[in-house]
């Protein structure tokens, strides 16, 4: 792409009220873009949430002096996608009202979901019911942006960015997390560092569940280093602290020091997350209390929703909010992969891509989350290695389940993604009949929210 061209952006749930702003705002700020005009268009079913966002940067931009940016809202893809560079998808189907169904079906069989939108029942429900959506969308950006780039935010991300990567190219789709992020917080407390280019990261594994194979701290091979801070304590006695991530999860790390204990290799540190991976952590209350897993409620979901939208009105209204939207950047990536792309240079961060061989032991096609770099080619994932045997069994599952529930969710085969489930290590303690009658009874309840979904009703989204 030529420095000089209006580069056109898509954002299909651009009524986002927790990703837009932040994303919006790092695109129009990233160090380079001055050098292009912006095309924003905001894509949303809900064509009130959309406005709000476009209303937001009309008085922002005005405010900030930028007259090189255009912001519009739309619910028609052919106007949203027409023609576009780059689209960013951040969309729920059926949002909390679907998602109260992936926390409350699971819970009458035994399993207490902390978050619900991965691994476990609810992940996988999350996944069928969108996964439809996923393919419609990936079928209109061929035919109306076939040129373009496809950066994922939403989850469950592994199932969903393979179902937009086999339709439209391994090359030309990634999808996006922060996960690793919050490693990179602790080291940096750990080793004093201010800066977390003194770390060099090799990891591996699937989103919301990778471990840091090697690492390095200024040149320095950090796992003997790690050890020698530990010292007599325990890993959670060295951080000795709860961490608190940007959307303000806790988490108090019992469970990351209980693998790194037993496995020898540090796990992403998000218990929250981690602990749907495992069929002991969220099936028992007592392990639960034990491990400090705190369930995130549908209710507190709801207020978060209600506050971001609280905050998106003062913004506005130029009234002071709890956060201010300033021009400083998130530490999320989208904009360094469009500027990469649009001004052809080179950007390496986490990505979650089609495995080509950068995780060589575990299966081929399934979407995994590792470093990677992007330019005007696309992105390319860069080498993890294999895996530690012990490490690759617990992965095993996971791939495994991904690619057989996209199978599934694009074919329709309702006994096929039955039978995926019944392999989630979080149903283990569940008879195969048990699993089948659960979900089925997700698969009735993800229904009506697919069907409005697909049929662009904008109560669904």
């Amino acid at each position: 792409m030529r420095a000089d061209r209006t580069v056109k952006i898509c954002f299909i749930g651009g009524g986002s009220q927790n990703w837009a702003p932040s994303i919006v705002r790092d695109i129009i700020f990233k160090e380079g873009m001055e050098k292009v005009s912006l095309d924003l268009r905001l894509l949303d079913l809900d064509m009130p949430r959309a406005q709000a966002i476009k209303g937001l940067f009309d008085v922002k931009l005005r405010e900030w002096g930028v007259d090189r940016v255009k912001v519009a809202a739309t619910t028609d893809p052919a106007e949203g996608l027409a023609d576009v560079d780059f689209v960013l998808i951040t969309i729920s189907t059926g949002r909390l009202k679907a998602m109260s169904h992936d926390l409350a079906v699971p819970e009458k069989y035994g399993i207490y979901h902390t978050v619900g939108d991965t691994a476990g029942p609810g992940g996988w429900s999350r996944a069928l019911r969108s996964i439809p959506v996923f393919s419609s969308y990936a079928k209109l950006i061929k035919h109306l942006a076939p040129n373009a780039f496809v950066l994922n935010y939403t989850n469950p991300l592994a199932a969903l960015t393979k179902v937009l990567a086999d339709e439209l190219g391994s090359r030309r789709v990634v999808g996006l997390c922060h996960g690793l992020f919050e490693v990179y917080h602790a080291l940096q407390a750990i080793f004093g560092l201010e800066n977390e280019n003194d770390i060099d990261i090799r990891f591996g594994g699937v989103n919301h569940f990778f471990w840091i194979l090697d690492f390095k701290i200024r040149g320095r091979d950090g796992y003997p280093l790690l050890r020698e801070k530990i010292g007599g304590r325990t890993l959670v006695e060295l951080l000795d602290q709860t961490h608190m991530d940007a959307f303000g999860w806790k988490s108090d790390r019992l469970l990351a020091g209980e693998l790194f204990d037993n496995y020898g290799y540090l796990p992403y540190l998000g218990d929250r997350h981690t602990c749907e991976f495992f069929g002991c952590y969220i099936t028992d209350l007592k392990m639960m209390e034990r491990f400090k897993l705190v369930r995130t409620s549908i209710a507190e979901r709801e207020a978060g929703y209600k506050a971001a939208a609280e905050r998106i009105r003062r913004w506005t209204a130029g009234e002071e909010a709890d956060v201010p939207l300033t021009q400083e950047p998130s530490r999320e990536t989208a904009a360094d992969i469009i500027k990469a792309i649009a001004l052809d240079e080179r950007f390496t961060d986490v990505v979650n891509t089609i495995n080509t061989g950068q995780v060589p032991n575990l299966p081929a096609g399934v979407v995994l989350e590792t470093l990677g770099s992007v330019d005007s080619g696309g992105f390319s994932p860069h080498s993890a290695g294999p895996l530690p045997d012990s490490v690759r069994a617990t992965l095993l599952p996971h791939a495994d389940l991904q690619v057989r529930t996209a199978a599934a969710g694009l074919s329709g085969d309702e006994d096929a993604a039955l039978m995926a489930l019944a392999a989630d290590p979080v149903c283990a303690h569940l008879t195969i009949s048990d699993i089948k009658k659960m979900g089925r009874e997700l698969i009735d309840a993800n229904r009506p929210f697919t069907e409005a979904a697909l049929r662009r009703e904008p109560e669904s989204q």
